[in-house]
């Protein structure tokens, strides 16, 4: 059965209806009230995709693109605008199917699949890391979540709950313990269980913060030490309403990891999606799920056609 159901995108496209506002319809009525595609025309287009956090490159490859498709075609403005955002999208998000949970194969020579998981706090990490775990038990995957956020008091009760929900099994130290041991422990359990993912959630680190940042790299040695390679993925948790932000907090932690994949959160309540085309121009970073809600079934896999669809979608 193919992930995405009507009702999922319908989900989606109530997600992206403030960022549909802010970018998408604003751009479709400056083309439907203008005599003419022009100049000025373009200026206002050009202001409408960088106030929305398209990003300045990425802005400038979409109207450069635009004029000359426009130029020497018979096609409607409106599509090839769409047309340019979503091969932003899709030049960095081809291989995104292999994260749709409902096709998920494990190699099993990668036994357990580990996700490490960073961000900072606030950006829905946590809840991220539920939802992923709900998702991948949802379609037969075993799964364990490797509670490596040590340093916050409530951040073990939090991820318990999302673990209960989710149907999933939880390993924990006490507050103050080395996260490193964590993860040594949970990986350990899920060798010899036979697990298929671990999912392992990290301190919610300022990034700003090297000597917390320097822990991320203290759980990869011990996924080299324990399994002889390093984490199979390494998502950054972004949450979409920080805008330009994001691009800094993908900056700091490139630093650390290796970031293998996005998680844009709180498309929901921001008019700021918009800078998801600036991460994937600008940083050429995948995203590979998008949260378009509370729910526990929220967090869907990324794929750029569907995304488009639902911006420019009545």
């Amino acid at each position: 059965m193919k992930f995405f159901s009507k009702i999922n995108f319908d989900k989606l496209k109530n997600s992206l209806s403030k960022t549909k506002n802010s970018l998408v319809a604003k751009i479709e009525e400056i083309i439907r009230t203008s005599p003419e595609i022009d100049d000025e025309t373009y200026e206002k287009i050009e202001e409408v995709l960088l106030t929305a956090d398209v990003g300045f490159a990425a802005t400038e490859i979409i109207l450069k693109n635009a004029k000359e498709n426009y130029k020497f075609g018979n096609e409607n403005f409106s599509e090839i605008v769409k047309r340019e955002l979503l091969n932003i999208l899709g030049s960095v998000n081809s291989n995104s199917a292999h994260f749709d949970f409902a096709n998920f194969r494990l190699n099993e020579s990668h036994r357990p699949f580990v996700i490490l998981i960073a961000g900072v706090n606030g950006t829905g990490k946590t809840t991220s890391v539920g939802k992923m775990a709900y998702n991948f038990k949802k379609n037969g995957h075993s799964v364990v979540i490797a509670a490596a956020d040590t340093f916050r008091a409530a951040a073990n009760e939090q991820l318990e709950i999302w673990a209960e929900r989710a149907g999933a099994q939880m390993i924990q130290q006490q507050q103050g313990t080395d996260p490193g041991a964590v993860v040594y422990e949970a990986l350990s359990h899920a060798e010899k269980n036979k697990i298929d993912v671990v999912l392992v959630d990290t301190a919610g680190r300022l990034h700003t913060k090297t000597s917390l940042m320097l822990e991320l790299k203290k759980i990869q040695n011990v996924l080299n030490k324990k399994l002889n390679r390093s984490a199979n993925e390494t998502f950054l948790i972004i949450d979409a309403s920080t805008g330009q932000n994001a691009i800094q907090q993908i900056n700091e932690f490139s630093k650390f990891v290796d970031i293998s994949g996005i998680i844009l959160t709180k498309l929901d309540g921001t008019a700021k999606g918009g800078i998801i085309f600036q991460i994937c121009y600008n940083k050429k970073i995948p995203v590979r799920y998008v949260g378009v809600g509370e729910g526990i079934e929220d967090l869907q896999p990324f794929e750029p056609e569907i995304f488009v669809d639902a911006l420019f979608s009545n």
